[in-house]
């Protein structure tokens, strides 16, 4: 008995071996290009199923865009003199960038859309580089792997409109800057990037402020707010008909390591005299008076931990930061939207609902004033039938994964594409009905 119990498990572990040597090895090399490409790597990221799959080889068009502008560097003599400083520069630069940003790294695209359950689809598109092949500013400027995305958990229910995300400015900095030396170094007169540069820097130098240490301050990721009240209302000034709305507030995030930007804010502040400085439960502050504006407008700069936030008003400050009220991550519109999206990624993005039809709404109130009403009524129905969207990216050593719940419906394009097709029309027509002016030096009538 313990002898066969032995085989068995033993049986077991060669037929696991040989299935993941099959899946792995002989199943990926059975039917391949006889171009090396990167489709198994790319199309393994996607959603097989669906109502759209594709992939595309970008190496081949990539030598090829390089050939065509070293081709056109090598002709730029048979130009006249006059022009051949400013071509060369003008192709020094798109070669530059093309290789600088990473375009020339890109090993493949693909993409896909999968209906996760009815009326929700899920988008992918992949982005991909080879292993190792990930220099570009592309692939270093939105965060190094993959995290929790625990900026979710900060924001409250009402959020309308939200994306956090991973955003190296230092990285930027650094890539325009190289970019400028080697600009000045090919022609003194394509200094002007690296000379901006360093005037930015003496400019804040000048004001007080540290450049190297506001760069050291800033953490890594930024972010945009807005909520929606919907127990208040307020009337916005927009066309023959104005706009009754739930009351916005809006915030910008950023990550930081340290207080250095909240202090520079509040040194530079002070002076002024109109703020208001606090600091309570853990929460700094710097309050202004109201300002005029069709919404509440009072603006906050405030920081908690390794968050500073600018925001309209103190109460959405207080909802972000003590987490008061119900969240976001826990609200139905929420969870509809994200189903069966990745928890981790290096930013996100959320539209709710509410939006499309509040856009819907501000369209069908002015469609008199319109030159095309029934185009416009078509349009505002296929924004009508949104239902918000929230997104994903990831950023790996393979490239960059983006993922898109959505609920618009391919089946509403036709009459999407219609309304634009009458709108050209109509284009057309008024620039028929345009009286030409008379030609000049024509024989002058009896």
């Amino acid at each position: 008995m313990k002898k066969t119990l032995i085989l068995l498990l033993c049986g077991l572990l060669i037929g696991a071996a040989a299935a993941w040597a099959l899946i792995n090895f002989v199943i990926p090399n059975w039917h391949r290009s006889a171009v090396d490409n990167t489709f198994l790597q790319v199309t393994s990221k996607l959603d097989h199923g669906g109502e759209a799959f594709a992939y595309f080889h970008a190496e081949k068009v990539s030598n090829a865009f390089q050939d065509v502008i070293s081709g056109l560097q090598k002709n730029v003599s048979a130009l006249p003199e006059a022009r051949q400083v400013q071509a060369k520069q003008g192709l020094d630069m798109l070669a530059l960038m093309f290789k600088g940003y990473g375009l020339e790294e890109i090993s493949g695209l693909g993409f896909s859309s999968f209906a996760v359950k009815p009326g929700l689809h899920r988008v992918r598109v992949v982005i991909h580089h080879r292993l190792g092949q990930n220099k570009g500013l592309i692939w270093n400027i939105a965060g190094p792997a993959p995290r929790a995305l625990d900026e979710m958990e900060m924001l409250p229910a009402d959020t309308a409109l939200a994306f956090v995300a991973d955003y190296n400015i230092v990285k930027l900095i650094e890539w325009l800057g190289q970019l400028g030396q080697k600009m000045g170094s090919q022609d003194p007169q394509g200094q002007g990037m690296e000379q901006g540069m360093a005037m930015m820097k003496a400019g804040l130098q000048s004001a007080g402020i540290d450049a190297d240490r506001l760069l050291k301050s800033y953490g890594g990721r930024l972010g945009f707010l807005l909520t929606l009240d919907p127990e208040k209302r307020v009337t916005l000034p927009l066309g023959t008909k104005p706009l009754s709305i739930p009351e916005p507030a809006l915030a910008l995030l950023v990550r930081v390591n340290d207080t250095y930007l909240f202090d520079t804010f509040k040194s530079k502040l002070a002076v002024l005299g109109k703020s208001k400085i606090s600091e309570n439960g853990g929460v700094k502050k710097i309050a202004f008076p109201r300002l005029p504006a069709p919404f509440p407008l009072e603006p906050v700069i405030a920081q908690k931990g390794q968050w500073l936030l600018v925001a309209s008003r103190d109460s959405l400050v207080e909802n972000v930061f003590n987490g008061r009220g119900p969240r976001l991550a826990g609200s139905d519109a929420f969870k509809e939207t994200a189903y069966k999206l990745p928890r981790r990624g290096n930013g996100f993005g959320y539209a709710s609902p509410l939006l499309p039809r509040l856009v819907a709404q501000m369209l069908r109130e002015n469609i008199a004033n319109f030159p095309v009403p029934s185009a416009l009524e078509k349009i505002t129905a296929f924004i009508e039938k949104g239902k918000g969207f929230c997104q994903v990216w990831e950023n790996s050593d393979q490239g960059l994964v983006y993922t898109i719940n959505h609920g618009f419906e391919i089946s509403s394009l036709p009459a999407l594409i219609e309304a634009f097709m009458e709108i050209a029309r109509e284009k057309a027509q008024m620039q028929k009905d345009v009286v030409p002016p008379p030609a000049v030096g024509g024989e002058v009538g009896e």
